[in-house]
């Protein structure tokens, strides 16, 4: 080995041994008490300053939803509905209404232009305001429906967590806090709201009665009075909430069953509402020339618009028998 090449390898090893020995003098000095005191109280104060930010967002929110509220209440009636309207569309039910709307409108403006609607202007003018009016409502018992069937699969769960938060001591104002930070739309979001009004200082029976308004389901109304109850009585919450939740399963359970047993029902009242138009182009494939009477003549189109009107109202009394409340 040449001379330089010697020199190369001791200058390595020196700068090895020298990042190990300040390495080495680096990490015994982190470990005395003095370091660690102050490694320690480090963290602790951006700690703080993270949580002392997070409390102030939270605060922020909350005076926004009381404003809100406040506003909504002003409102009367129409608030309720605001309020309703948010709550089963988990923040998102103004803009889904607006949207099936102005589609639907879209569509009847495509229909008129191309003369698909009956030539009577005292008929075109009817069904073009009312089929906005009949998009919405569907849309709007749609989400209502959906809001229903997840709040009721994610709140026995809720009411567990609950359960064994009241069991470790943590009182119920800070368990319905937690259960909105832990758990999705939509049930996170309500408990979020309630733990926002109870960050406030608002009274746990005003904040319970507000979200009751806002959900209309008798389960969770069966909670709120479970919670009010133990607060007046001041019994044991987790007993109370326990059995509720048994409850809350079993009809959930019969709700499935009598979906299974209605099965038919909505089956024969999809076939029917697929039929006509089946027939309709069966019946088009083989004799265009007598089908286009019902699209270039005026008895034509309102006869279609007839049957399309009787078709939506005989699936609708289908849908209303085959639908059992549990």
């Amino acid at each position: 080995m040449s001379i330089e090449n010697k020199v190369a390898l001791i200058a390595f090893l020196a700068f090895v041994l020298a990042g190990l020995f300040i390495l080495t003098l680096s990490q015994v000095l982190e470990q005395r008490p003095g370091s660690r005191l102050r490694m320690r109280l480090r963290d602790a104060l951006s700690a703080g300053q993270s949580d002392r930010d997070r409390m102030r967002a939270e605060h922020e929110r909350a005076q926004a939803m009381a404003r809100r509220r406040l506003r909504r209440r002003a409102m009367g009636t129409l608030g309720y509905h605001l309020n309703r309207l948010e709550t089963v569309g988990s923040g998102h039910g103004q803009r889904v209404l607006v949207a099936v709307g102005l589609v639907t409108a879209a569509l009847m403006i495509v229909a008129l232009l191309a003369g698909l609607l009956p030539d009577p202007l005292w008929l075109r003018l009817p069904i073009m305001l009312a089929a906005p009016i009949l998009g919405m409502t569907y849309a709007y018992h749609w989400m209502v429906a959906r809001f229903q069937n997840k709040f009721l699969t994610q709140l026995p769960e809720a009411m567990d967590f609950i359960v064994r938060a009241s069991q470790a001591g943590v009182p119920p104002n800070h368990a319905l806090r937690t259960v909105g930070e832990q758990y999705p739309r939509p049930l996170g979001l309500e408990f979020r709201r309630m733990g926002d009004s109870l960050l406030l200082g608002n009274d746990l029976q005003d904040v319970l009665d507000d979200s009751t308004l806002r959900v209309n389901l008798p389960d969770f109304s069966f909670f709120a009075v479970c919670l009010l109850l133990q607060r007046e009585t001041g019994g044991p919450l987790s007993e109370a909430l326990e059995n509720l939740s048994a409850i809350i399963r079993a009809r959930r359970d019969l709700r499935a069953k009598t979906r299974a047993l209605t099965a038919e029902g909505r089956l024969s009242s999809l076939l029917m509402s697929v039929m006509p138009f089946i027939l309709f182009g069966v019946t088009y494939a083989l004799n265009p020339e007598n089908m286009k009477i019902m699209f270039d003549t005026g008895t034509g189109k309102l006869l279609l618009w007839i049957a399309a009107g009787m078709l939506a109202i005989g699936l609708l009394m289908i849908r209303r028998i085959a639908d059992l409340k549990a």
